[in-house]
């Protein structure tokens, strides 16, 4: 199984490819600078049937 880590993936575009990289196959990493926009993208990720995703936080602090 491949493994992607995308910046972002909480909206917008970069949730979009998760979602299609989800659907060939890949465990994705869903980079996002608020722990909890990560988390509300993977549970909605998870309410759509994708469940080879985790979240985690990006950026510098």
């Amino acid at each position: 199984m491949k493994t992607v880590l995308i910046t972002g993936a909480n909206k917008g575009i970069g949730f979009e490819t998760a979602k299609q990289l989800l659907e060939r196959g890949f465990f994705v990493f869903i980079g996002s600078r608020n722990i909890e926009n990560g988390l509300q993208a993977v549970q909605k990720l998870n309410a759509e049937g994708f469940f080879k995703c985790r979240s985690r936080r990006t950026g510098c602090y």
